[in-house]
């Protein structure tokens, strides 16, 4: 009987986030494999069967050739994931999550969406039920997209909502402008759900809802 042997297995190379599978001419995959195997038996000499030792062998190596590839298709998911994940590293992120987390007096950072400058920018926290337990003024900001750092807070460790407003352009009462939670991604997780480290909090990749360059200074 001829030997079935898969003589490769199919491995994955990684460029960047792409991972390929290249199969080549002098290559047997599994469902090739089966199907010979299977014509075989079909086919053998009723006189001469096949050798129940051989058969049983080639078996284990078609399964063996399974659990390979199995292994082999995994280690190259994991690797697109660790690949897409690093790309974060050193990047400011915004992200979609209205929480901001308190520990140490340290609230993170927001972006702050400014139509024009203003005097005074407010960073009111919120506790569950909506009201004002902390607050962190800013003077002078720029016109534009400006993250400011929320340190110093008098507030105990928690996760707490904010609100934030502004003085107008015209110096008459406050308006509230766009504001997101965000941070620089200082490190990741892998795994099924890969998480960013962000100051003291980990999110998921799936919370970033922009990515832009760290601010200067």
């Amino acid at each position: 009987m001829a030997d079935l042997t898969p003589r490769a297995i199919s491995g994955l190379s990684s460029t960047g986030a792409t991972t390929q599978t290249t199969k080549k001419k002098d290559e047997m995959g599994q469902v090739e494999f089966m199907k010979l195997l299977i014509a075989q038996l079909k086919n053998q000499d009723p006189e001469a069967p096949v050798d129940s030792k051989e058969f049983a062998v080639q078996l284990a190596q078609f399964t063996q050739v399974e659990k390979l590839t199995a292994i082999d298709d995994k280690l190259g998911k994991q690797s697109d994931t660790i690949s897409s994940v690093a790309g974060y590293l050193g990047q400011q992120v915004s992200l979609s999550d209205r929480t901001l987390a308190v520990s140490g007096g340290q609230g993170g950072q927001l972006q702050i969406n400014l139509p024009a400058a203003s005097t005074e920018v407010k960073v009111n926290l919120l506790d569950a039920d909506g009201k004002v337990v902390g607050e962190k003024t800013f003077s002078n900001l720029a016109a534009g997209k400006q993250v400011v750092t929320l340190d110093g807070l008098a507030v105990k460790d928690g996760s707490y909502g904010f609100s934030v407003a502004a003085v107008r352009p015209s110096g008459a009462g406050f308006y509230a402008p766009p504001a997101t939670v965000s941070g620089l991604v200082t490190g990741f997780i892998p795994g099924p759900d890969p998480k960013l480290v962000i100051g003291n909090r980990e999110v998921s990749v799936g919370a970033v809802k922009e990515v832009t360059l760290p601010p200067k200074g």
